[in-house]
């Protein structure tokens, strides 16, 4: 019996510790949740923008915009200085950008990002054409006469007006966003909060849903709390940012029609809502407790859909409005497509400003 208790003492010295180590509770307390690198995501997309020939297409532009707006957050000018130099064609005029719709007066995004970091006022007089022409004619709702009420047009407008603001600080261009956003929100976005296409495209799609979002963002960012603008308009992003929430996916991904989870999960929208989520984190609009786990989860699921070479997956190609529920369940995926590309560079950049990762 001795030679037993002597055994059972020095088992028990031996495991115990063991045991305390590997105890449950204790796990769960040390746990903590790990992030996808949002700077080293977004440089290697960065990379393959760089490497691949430059274009005036809305997407491409809004991929331009979205490499130095990262890499303002990320303090490298070398992105800046290379951005710049792929714009020099149309800074020589060898290459013009088109005018007179929408996708491509958006063009002028790239130049007015470039202008807001080298302050060359080149960049601004070319860019500034494209504002200005926007708004020659207005249509019967005191807006640009290029207005389809599409839901894209509140991107493709508001950002065009709010860069052209960030760069002159002339409130004109700031109150031609945010009206343009206020009344495309009075029109097309639903109870729930989320926004139809077009009115007889009446659909949740996701990228379509995405434009909202960040276009609401880019105005709110710099948009004073005293303009009579700012009450509807953080009123409507708040609405939607509350039910993107239901409709986020399991895995943390957005879906190509937000309201059917059997339809694929899509990284452009998914991108353009964590860019307006975690602005709003940053920001102070929306409540930590309620938004900062979604947006994690979110982040580190959009980040599993970029390759070794930069290139983002399962991005629906470009989609027209119709009023046709199989049309944007059957529109293909792509992988390196400009939306994409664009999209999950300004959910890194919210998310370096969220985290302050450099």
């Amino acid at each position: 019996m001795r030679i037993s208790f002597r055994l059972l003492i020095y088992f028990s010295l031996l495991f115990l510790p063991m045991l305390a180590i590997s105890h449950p509770r204790q796990e769960k307390e040390a746990k903590t949740v790990v992030t996808a690198s949002a700077s080293e995501t977004g440089r290697k997309i960065v990379a393959d923008i760089l490497n691949r020939p430059t274009g005036c297409r809305y997407q491409k532009a809004c991929t331009y915009y979205g490499s130095l707006i990262f890499a303002e957050a990320v303090g490298d000018s070398n992105i800046t200085n290379q951005l710049a130099a792929k714009y020099a064609p149309y800074l020589s005029g060898k290459r013009k950008p088109r005018s007179g719709h929408v996708d491509y007066n958006v063009f002028a995004i790239w130049p007015f990002a470039i202008y807001q970091n080298t302050a060359r006022e080149i960049y601004l007089q070319q860019a500034k054409k494209q504002a200005d022409s926007e708004f020659l004619k207005l249509d019967a709702d005191g807006l640009t006469s290029y207005s389809r009420y599409w839901v894209d047009d509140m991107y493709m407008v508001g950002s065009l007006q709010i860069q052209a603001y960030k760069a002159t600080k002339d409130t004109l261009y700031l109150n031609r966003a945010a009206r343009q956003l206020v009344v495309y929100c009075d029109k097309l976005q639903r109870e729930n909060g989320l926004f139809f296409h077009r009115k007889d495209a009446p659909f949740f799609w996701g990228r379509g849903n995405g434009w909202a979002a960040a276009a609401m963002t880019e105005v709110l960012l710099v948009l004073p709390e005293n303009n009579k603008y700012f009450p509807p308009l953080i009123t409507t992003y708040r609405k939607m940012m509350k039910t993107l929430l239901q409709f986020q996916g399991t895995d943390g991904m957005w879906h190509q029609l937000l309201d059917d989870p059997a339809s694929y999960p899509e990284s452009s929208c998914t991108g353009m809502f964590l860019y307006a989520l975690a602005s709003g984190l940053k920001s102070g609009w929306l409540p930590a407790g309620e938004y900062r786990e979604n947006i994690s989860k979110g982040w580190n699921a959009l980040a599993g859909y970029v390759t070794p070479k930069g290139k983002v997956k399962n991005v629906c190609v470009g989609t027209n409005a119709k009023d046709n529920r199989k049309h944007y369940l059957t529109r293909p995926k792509s992988t390196g497509n400009f939306h994409g590309q664009a999209a999950v560079l300004w959910a890194a950049t919210a998310m370096i400003r969220l985290n302050g990762e450099r």
